[in-house]
């Protein structure tokens, strides 16, 4: 429970914390972490080295590991803050590319199904969007403590966000898409277990299907878009023109398919700017090797 009240009382400090300063002491924490936190330091180095290739020196994976943990930190301190940011700071603090399209995936009426990743932040530009009229529903991992996953909840719903847990019944998400609103999901984790094994930066990861299943089952547009943070740490969302996932015979093949092109894209931006893509659990673990899988 120590973590919970320490989260509370960062929650209170940081909106009084000079945003200049307070980026500047997220880096130094972030470097702080890169030296004392060895199992994640690992991880991190694990995926940026699968993201950068066999060309990347280690001296680039062990700098692009540094820059991944000092926006982790960023990431937190921005969420700790959202509570006291008005409509017009949310309004200045993300720019928004593609919004055309995800106006022309919402006209059909069926919602749109919005796949992002842990890539810039998700969350703050959520709210942006929450606090531009979009009905924006996201599905969130249920993490614990309890005490603490409902004060990261109050301060993500903070601007108009709705959440639901991904281990609680999905209701409210058909809801949302019936009313013509936004299901968002990160599509790069599979927190439930319950994905499929696709190649993902050229070697098989178990990554979540359940957003393309979603598409495919409502007929909603499926819309990827990213986030990144900018020198100045604020931060341009760009959305990808839509998705269309049609459906056949073979169910489980539509899925593949249609997670495949949603990968590629995700690929695309993550190598744009690998050290703002914050995974710290090391992804390319959760699938047996090809021998195995056959025996």
């Amino acid at each position: 429970m120590w973590l919970y009240y320490l989260y509370r009382f960062i929650t209170w400090l940081a909106p009084f914390v000079p945003p200049r300063f307070g980026y500047w002491l997220c880096e130094r924490v972030g470097d702080l972490l890169y030296l004392v936190a060895r199992g994640t330091r690992a991880n991190v180095a694990e995926n940026q080295r699968q993201v950068l290739g066999p060309e990347a020196t280690e001296e680039q994976v062990a700098r692009n590991t540094r820059l991944v943990l000092r926006n982790l930190v960023k990431n937190y301190f921005d969420q700790f803050r959202l509570w006291k940011l008005s409509r017009e700071d949310l309004l200045g603090l993300a720019e928004l590319e593609g919004l055309e399209y995800l106006d022309e995936a919402l006209s059909h009426g069926k919602g749109v199904v919005l796949l992002t990743a842990h890539y810039g932040s998700p969350e703050l530009v959520g709210q942006s969007l929450a606090v531009r009229g979009y009905d924006i529903t996201a599905v969130v991992e249920h993490i614990q403590p309890e005490p603490l996953f409902q004060h990261m909840c109050r301060l993500r719903a903070s601007h108009g966000v709705k959440l639901i847990p991904s281990d609680k019944p999905l209701l409210g998400i058909l809801r949302t898409l019936r009313k013509g609103g936004i299901v968002g999901l990160v599509g790069d984790r599979d927190t439930t277990e319950s994905g499929i094994c696709m190649t993902f930066f050229g070697k098989e990861a178990r990554m979540p299907d359940g957003g393309v299943q979603l598409a495919l089952r409502t007929g909603a547009p499926l819309l990827v878009a990213y986030s990144y943070r900018l020198p100045n740490n604020r931060f341009r969302a760009v959305g990808r023109p839509p998705l269309y996932l049609e459906r056949s015979d073979d169910f489980d093949a539509d899925v593949r398919a249609g997670l495949e092109r949603v990968l590629r894209e995700m690929e695309a931006f993550i190598r744009q700017a690998p050290e703002q893509w914050v995974m710290t659990v090391p992804l390319w673990r959760t699938c047996p090797p090809a021998e195995e899988e056959g025996a």
